[in-house]
């Protein structure tokens, strides 16, 4: 994340909506027989989330609900290094 503190706001909301795809192709593919699949199938849901949850604070400009703590100030602080 603290790589995207250069790039241009519409380039930054491109990269993580491609992320966001990919993750989340990622979550429903695959099989799930194992506790190792599953837990590996949840992880990346998660990881789905989270990410969908970035965008939606670049994107739409406001702290979505469901947003981590963590990942709040994670985006307050990349934000805050975006306008200096």
């Amino acid at each position: 994340m603290n790589s995207l503190v250069d790039v241009d706001r519409d380039t930054l909301i491109s990269v993580l909506s491609m992320e966001v795809q990919t993750a989340a192709k990622l979550a429903m593919s695959g099989h799930q027989r194992t506790a190792w699949q599953r837990a590996k199938r949840r992880s990346t849901v998660e990881h789905a989330a989270r990410l969908a949850h970035i965008l939606a604070y670049f994107r739409d400009g406001e702290t979505p609900q469901g947003m981590s703590e963590e990942d709040r100030r994670l985006c307050a602080g990349l934000a805050k290094k975006r306008s200096m």
